[in-house]
């Protein structure tokens, strides 16, 4: 892998970070599930994740050889941009709606500490990761590299930065410092939530718009796609 193509390899990581693990780490603390059997929690994802690089993994090098002619198109990848550019702004808009018409709070329920129930609700919790496109183009990517121990470096390192609120919130939950962090936390976003979700909703909804014009362009003039760029990074 190149070190253009590690940097990329990383940014994907940061931009996709994702929050949900950490919310529902600190939502188990809330109700009261002991810090330490959030390891549970984090074991049962932990397992799914190498189950599931383990075969994502062969198949990309499989599918890959079938879907070379498509890759191999500029117009194909165009419309790909268009494509994933439209869903983002498709997300931004339900996220901007979210932040105008909140939802009014659920009452608390208690959250179960049996062991089988944690750890089957981080793998239940690991196939969203499964899902996010961003993950397969993690390990796609991390393919480049030829030595094995190094790619498995750069995936766990990838896994740590996506899944930085959980590995934090649960850090902080076996060293104590879980309740100073989360109300560091919630007296940060509390005062501040409509607007964290607007702008969130607006910095999707640009990011959207940027790659769908992209791919537009791309069809239109035959201006060499950022995704194709992207594919030669590794």
């Amino acid at each position: 892998m190149t070190v253009l193509g590690l940097l990329t390899f990383l940014a994907l990581a940061a931009v996709s970070v994702d929050v949900l693990g950490g919310i529902l780490a600190a939502t188990f603390l809330h109700r009261g599930i002991p810090p330490r059997h959030l390891l549970l929690f984090v074991g049962g994802y932990t397992g799914v994740i190498i189950a599931a690089t383990l075969v994502i993994h062969p198949l990309i090098q499989i599918v890959g050889g079938w879907l070379h002619p498509l890759l191999a198109s500029n117009n194909a990848l165009g419309v790909v941009e268009i494509v994933v550019g439209t869903i983002l702004i498709v997300v931004a808009w339900f996220q901007r709606r979210t932040a105008l018409h909140p939802k009014p709070p659920k009452k608390k329920r208690e959250v179960s500490d049996r062991t089988a129930s944690l750890l089957l609700g981080g793998a239940a919790f690991a196939f969203t990761a499964v899902a996010d496109p961003a993950f397969v183009i993690a390990i796609g990517m991390a393919a480049a590299e030829p030595h094995l121990p190094l790619r498995a470096g750069l995936l766990v390192l990838w896994n740590l930065i996506y899944q930085a609120p959980l590995a934090a919130v649960t850090l902080a939950a076996l060293l104590g410092k879980h309740e100073a962090l989360l109300a560091r936390v919630r007296r940060f976003i509390e005062p501040r939530r409509r607007r964290l979700f607007l702008i969130l909703a607006a910095v999707l909804f640009v990011i959207g718009a940027v790659i769908a014009a992209d791919g537009i362009v791309s069809l239109c003039s035959g201006h060499l796609p950022w995704l194709r760029e992207l594919l030669l990074l590794r």
